[in-house]
């Protein structure tokens, strides 16, 4: 046996490819149409029209094969990606509430919407926070300017707390209910998520009236399908630490707590979206 004779030791054969097997990679041009038009002449006219699907699908085949292994469309696939995720990422959110997400009686640097976005971004989402609250804000003020404010440009959620002033002026629930889903509605036509956030009644307004208050929030949250933090102030209402003077309004304390109930819900709905 010659040397040239002898098997290989530790070479394998190459794997077979089974794509180019059934298809083999066209040649040049010049010999493709060359051999086409050899083949045209030895076969009938009847072969040759059963045979130009073939042809074509095989010119087709490997054309988009080179296309698809091309390293430029694969990082125009990968940006388009990057693109189409951060167009349905939370970036921009307005608090639409009264003095208790306005932050009343709080310096600017302790106010809700202050320390929402910094400890938003201390936990890595690059989100900005609007204050679009107004003290003193019923409902009915809230849809009289909801058109304006939900206006902001590239606003992509909005946290609704309004109907504590309703309540305190003795508002009939029916109102304040018509008045949110208003709003909601409103919101919703602009294609912005809603994070509805609740209030409670004491019982010092009736008990007749409190059950019908404290069904606003959630009767809404199901019908609009949108998340819902059922009391607002959870955790701060009714706590002398927690709140300024008047025994209403959050102080410093109070909007830290208040803002890591609204932090959980808003990290929750941007991972959904992303």
């Amino acid at each position: 046996m010659c040397i040239r004779d002898r098997p290989e030791v530790g070479r394998s054969k190459p794997p077979i490819n089974m794509i180019k097997l059934v298809f083999p990679e066209p040649l040049s041009p010049t010999i493709e149409i060359v051999s086409f038009f050899f083949v045209v002449k030895f076969i009938s006219f009847k072969t040759l029209i059963l045979s130009l699907p073939v042809w074509y699908l095989r010119f087709i085949f490997f054309n988009l094969r080179r296309v698809l292994m091309s390293k430029s469309f694969i990082i125009k696939i990968i940006i388009i990606c990057l693109l189409t995720i951060n167009a349905y990422a939370i970036e921009k959110i307005v608090l639409f509430g009264d003095s208790l997400m306005a932050g009343y009686g709080l310096s600017d640097d302790n106010s809700l919407p202050v320390v929402l976005q910094e400890n938003l971004e201390a936990k890595g989402y690059n989100i900005e926070v609007i204050n679009g609250s107004v003290s003193g804000s019923t409902s009915s003020g809230g849809l009289n300017r909801a058109d304006w404010t939900l206006t902001e440009p590239d606003t992509d959620l909005i946290i609704l707390c309004l109907g504590a002033n309703d309540m305190l002026r003795g508002i009939q629930p029916s109102e304040t209910k018509g008045n949110l889903e208003k709003i909601i509605k409103m919101a919703q036509d602009k294609n912005i998520e809603i994070i509805l956030a609740g209030m409670i009644a004491p019982a010092s307004h009736g008990f007749t009236y409190k059950k019908k208050f404290d069904k606003i929030f959630p009767d809404l949250a199901k019908k609009f399908k949108i998340e819902l933090i059922p009391f607002l102030l959870e955790g701060v209402a009714m706590n002398p630490e927690f709140n300024l003077s008047d025994g209403i309004h959050p102080n410093e304390k109070g909007t830290i707590i208040i803002s890591k109930t609204l932090e959980k819900i808003i990290i929750k709905t941007y991972n959904k979206k992303n």
